[in-house]
This record gives C-alpha cells, structure tokens and sequence, in this order.
C-alpha cells in the first residue's frame, strides 16, 4: 500500500507504529507501551494547535478496537530531563536520532517556543499538559 502524509515525520510515524503494532501481534502481546513523555505531549499539543488547526494530544492509554491492542506511555506524566536522569543515573544507552530531519521539525519548533516562554512564564509543559487533563479533551 502506498501511504501519503503530508511530511516525512508523519510518514515515518505511522510506519514505525505499524511495524510495532504487527510485531505486537505476532508475539501475542495486546499491549504496546510507547516513551512519550510530557514535554512531547506538550509539543504534540502546541504542534496540532500551531500546523493543524485542532486542540488535541495522543491519549495516555490508546484502545485500537480493530487489532485488539491497547497503547500505553507510562512515562506521559515525567519530564523528559528526568527521564534522561534516571537512565544516566543507571547507565542505561541512549540512542541519538538517526533522523536525517532531526532538528529541524515541526516538533523541534514547539520545542523551542516552550524553551523561549517558559523563562518568562514559568512552567509551560506543566500548564499545557494540565490543560490537556482540565479540557475535556478525549481521552485525559
């Protein structure tokens, strides 16, 4: 099948997820857990708002009632620099992007405009993550 998307990010998402999603099904598993964390929730949020119209983030726990498979990202709730911490603090690997756009993203500019605000607003992926819960938006 050929799949369109209107950029590489979201052509390479959706082939990642798809090849997860397969080898989930292979294995026998009905669970998939995914390492968003909060600053990409709050990046996701600003990024729909900003380049496509809509208030809206991936949801802490995801149903896909067509596979029978359930998305998780236990992480959701923590900081990414926290995260980087922890596995730092247990000597775990860190894999640097082989993504020949890393850097230069939509997601990379969200990144940025959160960086820049929150020194003269204070805790913006906080905020943003707290208005994601507070705002009806499904699946907070």
């Amino acid at each position: 099948d050929e799949l369109k998307a209107k950029n590489p990010c979201s052509l390479c998402a959706r082939m990642r997820r798809g090849i997860l999603d397969k080898m989930a099904q292979e294995a026998g598993c009905n669970t998939v857990a995914l390492g968003h964390h909060k600053d990409d929730a709050a990046e996701t949020l600003l990024m729909n708002m900003f380049f496509g119209g809509r208030i809206g983030c991936f949801s802490p726990v995801t149903r896909l009632t067509r596979r029978e498979l359930k998305l998780i990202r236990p992480m959701i709730f923590i900081d990414s620099k926290k995260i980087a911490s922890a596995a730092a603090s247990c000597g775990l690997p860190v894999v640097k992007s082989g993504c020949p756009v890393d850097g230069q993203t939509q997601r990379q500019q969200a990144r940025e405009l959160i960086e820049s605000l929150s020194g003269q607003y204070g805790p913006l992926v906080d905020r943003l993550v707290g208005a994601l819960q507070k705002g009806g938006i499904s699946g907070w």
